[in-house]
């Protein structure tokens, strides 16, 4: 017998190689779980609320809409450093009526956020924790809101160019306001 064609299985091989995978899927039950959850804390009172319409932060994509006082509810992540949290805030705008926001507001937090294995993270959105909301007197650079709208939310941004300095959107094509 060719000695390539050879081989030779230790009996256990097959279970310890499944008992690894499955540790690393994150699959073991003794494993602590980490969790992240972004909130929407401006307050639900204003004459135009502020929806958080979609969410980011380290590798957490959060769909929106969360209304004032709401919560997207607890995401599965993984333990990171200081990771900055950005979000696209559509004042005004009511998700129940099935229409897509007239305006949006960049914004990216004023620091990283961290989590530890088996924690939670809770990222309240509002204008004390973030910065780009024009209407509380805070602004991001032309090149933070390019950045934030180009690469973090590129989907909601398309065909569409954010103004920094007065967070008004517009569209590409025809230069009106969405």
């Amino acid at each position: 017998m060719n000695p390539v064609e050879r081989r030779v299985e230790h009996p256990l091989s097959r279970s310890v190689l499944a008992a690894l995978a499955l540790a690393l899927a994150g699959g073991c039950n003794g494993a602590p779980q980490t969790w992240v959850s972004l909130d929407n804390a401006y307050p639900a009172s204003n004459a135009s609320p502020a929806v958080v319409y979609r969410g980011w932060w380290q590798a957490v994509a959060f769909g929106g809409p969360i209304v004032p006082g709401g919560s997207s509810g607890l995401q599965p992540t993984v333990p990171a450093s200081d990771n900055t949290a950005y979000a696209v805030l559509a004042p005004g705008w009511d998700p129940d009526t099935g229409t897509t926001p007239a305006s949006f507001v960049v914004l990216q937090s004023r620091s990283g956020y961290a989590v530890h294995l088996g924690d939670i993270l809770r990222i309240a959105v509002d204008d004390a924790s973030f910065e780009g909301d024009c209407a509380a007197g805070s602004h991001l650079t032309q090149h933070q809101a390019d950045v934030i709208t180009q690469l973090v939310f590129p989907n909601v941004f398309a065909g569409l160019r954010y103004d920094a300095a007065t967070c008004t959107t517009t569209s590409i094509v025809d230069g009106a306001v969405p």
